[in-house]
């Protein structure tokens, strides 16, 4: 499908803004895992923590993955309007579904995780 280039200009924003939003909410779940860890000496706990530990590790490397693609968009769409800037809103851009379906499954599994990690801390904290 082909929308215009100010479109998915808005589009890569928003998705660059939630991205970033997941980072600054990993890093608050880091401190709160280093708080029970700091409490708790029981082995099942320390395994659910080295388990979020590492959920948010990758997670964290997918969302600067999925930031550096964000701005590899960006970037070909501002080369792009700089070209050719009467067509900024003319439909001619085409919309990358792969990156959109990417975003939309982050956004799933963060939700899944945090849920799974509020979880926990309700139960050990």
């Amino acid at each position: 499908m082909k929308d215009t280039t100010a479109h998915v200009h808005i589009i890569c924003q928003d998705w660059t803004r939630t991205l970033q939003f997941y980072k600054g909410k990993i890093l608050f779940y880091k401190k709160r895992l280093e708080e029970i860890a700091s409490k708790n000496t029981e082995e099942d706990i320390l395994k659910q923590v080295e388990h979020f530990e590492n959920e948010f590790k990758i997670m964290n490397n997918n969302l600067d993955e999925l930031l550096h693609d964000v701005n590899v968009k960006q970037d070909a769409l501002m080369k792009g309007a700089l070209e050719k800037p009467n067509f900024i809103n003319v439909k001619m851009v085409e919309t990358d579904g792969d990156l959109e379906a990417l975003i939309d499954f982050t956004e799933i599994e963060f939700a899944k995780t945090k849920k799974d990690f509020y979880r926990f801390l309700s139960n050990n904290l």
